[in-house]
């Protein structure tokens, strides 16, 4: 421990004991905690977004994104980091202060993180503030053929390339010679080696592996003026994506209802898509957006790119799908635990908690209906507490309660069928963030440090619910090493509410096109309960929430 750390806590403990002496109603200052610096191995160039909290870096494109050190993380005088320990090689032994060098740290410390998905670390002072490091390769593809005219198009999205050639010099494509083609890291391995492919005539794939990861890549070689169709359309409830490539970057659309009485084609004007709705990428392609539309209804639309339409098409978005009792106003009770279900049945059955282990005892009901303080009707209350000894978090979860395992861990099904696309979870809440009383391996260093509610919401390609195992260490990969995650979002607070407050988390996507099949929706009073750490004063009050869908 460092001799800085050991005043901090000395200055706590102090504090505290003064604290219990003297009523402060003082509200603390309100400071915002930001990444300031930041230097990792290999490092090409770093942006900081102190409105977004988000940082992007790029870095060599042989360095493996697995394991990257972080040399530099300069933060706001007197912040605690507190990075994902899901990201960390080595969580206990991150510091958790800024540091301007690695080198003047003890030689205990680790900082190297596992950066293929986005991290997050939570800067705490007064308030949390949540950023997020995104850390790139930066790829220089090289793409060249005999006989080539102009520059390749490259999707990175779909993986596919178009190479164009001179149709007089190459009016064939069944003899193309390949002089280059590195289509991912300068390190990888592409299969089929690109200088034994030559007959063009269909679009090759090659296979490009680095890092312990696979990419295929559709190449297709075609004559300048040729037409190579490679738009999908992706339907959402209220929204509808078009992706595809351009030559020339002129890309429009119309869209109108359909009378699917009649069925006797649109109805009323045309509307053209706005120009700040399409979006022409320097790889050659777009994504366009058709916005403001209505549920579960059919449209026809034209688009045109490049000066060519593909004639009138139909497209028929998503109905809405609720999630059943998002206002907690439902509650039922069987036996000594409390449901925030209208009842057990299977229609119904959408929602569980920790009440069942929890009560495995005595009647402890972690999760409960409050009814007096409210926004409208009733409320969750989320209450952490001891049980038997054991740290319970007042928590609450779209699945299913599995059994108790051993003396403190429990087995959870998470996750319920879900196909719908929102793109925001949103509600009220109030929150007491006590300190943290019980904490265990490998959060005992949050010990005396304030509490943190956590929800989040979740959409996942799963055919069937996740089974959790909390004595076994078994829990959902929330980052985007997931590939069964289709979106994600989150809300992490660690400050005192008083009052009910209007929140929304938005939902960040992997994709436009890819649907989900479940849904996880879960809110904790305190963030790391699933490792039996928070406090027994934490309480999280949950109210009117639902699905944003726009």
């Amino acid at each position: 421990m460092y001799r800085k750390e050991i005043w901090i806590y000395l200055l706590i403990g102090i504090a505290t004991l003064l604290q219990s002496c003297i009523e402060n109603d003082i509200p603390y200052p309100r400071i915002k905690a930001e990444i300031e610096k930041i230097d990792v191995e290999g490092m090409v160039t770093a942006k900081i977004n102190g409105e977004m909290n988000t940082v992007t870096v790029k870095v060599a494109d042989t360095l493996d994104l697995r394991n990257v050190q972080v040399r530099t993380l300069e933060v706001t005088a007197g912040a605690t980091v507190i990075p994902d320990s899901s990201s960390c090689l080595d969580f206990v032994h991150f510091p958790d202060t800024g540091f301007s060098s690695v080198d003047s740290l003890p030689g205990t410390v680790n900082t190297r993180m596992n950066f293929k998905k986005p991290v997050s670390f939570l800067l705490r002072i007064y308030q949390d503030y949540l950023w997020t490091v995104s850390v790139e390769h930066d790829i220089n593809r090289i793409i060249k053929v005999k006989n080539q005219v102009g520059t390749p198009l490259v999707d990175e999205h779909n993986k596919q390339i178009v190479i164009y050639v001179d149709e007089a010099a190459q009016p064939t494509f069944s003899n193309i010679e390949i002089e280059t083609l590195q289509l991912g890291s300068s390190i990888a391995v592409t299969t089929p080696l690109p200088e034994t492919v030559h007959d063009f005539r269909r679009p090759q794939t090659f296979t490009v592996a680095a890092f312990g990861e696979t990419e295929t890549w559709t190449v297709s070689v075609l004559h300048p003026g040729d037409d190579v169709q490679t738009n999908t359309v992706s339907a959402w409830s209220k929204r509808v994506y078009i992706e595809g490539t351009t030559k020339t970057g002129q890309v429009s659309a119309r869209y109108r209802t359909v009378d699917t009485t009649t069925k006797a084609g649109g109805e009323g004007e045309w509307e053209n898509v706005l120009s700040n709705e399409i979006e022409i990428r320097e790889d050659g392609t777009f994504l366009l957006t058709f916005t403001h539309l209505k549920p579960g209804s059919t449209y026809e639309y034209e688009l045109t790119v490049d000066g060519k339409s593909d004639g009138v098409q139909t497209f028929t978005t998503e109905a809405v799908e609720l999630v059943p009792n998002l206002s907690f106003d439902d509650w039922y009770k069987d036996g000594k635990s409390w449901y925030a279900n209208k009842d057990l049945t299977e229609a119904n059955y959408f929602w569980d908690s920790g009440n069942k282990g929890s009560n495995s005892v005595g009647e402890a009901n972690p999760t409960s209906p409050e009814t007096n303080d409210v926004v409208k009707g009733k409320a969750a209350r989320l209450e952490s507490k001891t049980v038997a000894g054991v740290f319970a978090a007042g928590s609450l979860y779209t699945g299913t309660f599995g059994k108790v395992e051993g003396l403190s861990g429990a087995s959870l099904n998470f996750g319920r069928p879900y196909t719908s696309r929102p793109s925001a979870l949103k509600g009220y809440y109030k929150y007491n963030a006590g300190t943290i009383d019980k904490a265990k391996a490998p959060y005992e260093e949050l010990k005396d440090r304030q509490d943190s509610c956590h929800i989040y919401i979740g959409l996942f390609t799963w055919d069937k619910p996740f089974p959790v195992s909390t004595s076994n260490g078994v829990f959902v990969d929330r980052t985007w090493n997931n590939e069964t995650m289709v979106a994600y979002g989150e809300l992490v607070s660690g400050e005192t509410v008083k009052d009910y407050t209007a929140f929304t988390i938005p939902l960040e996507y992997r994709d436009y096109s890819t649907k989900p099949t479940y849904i996880l929706i879960v809110a904790s009073a305190s963030k790391y309960g699933d490792y039996f750490t928070g406090s027994t004063s934490s309480v999280l009050l949950l109210d009117e929430c639902e699905l944003v869908f726009e």
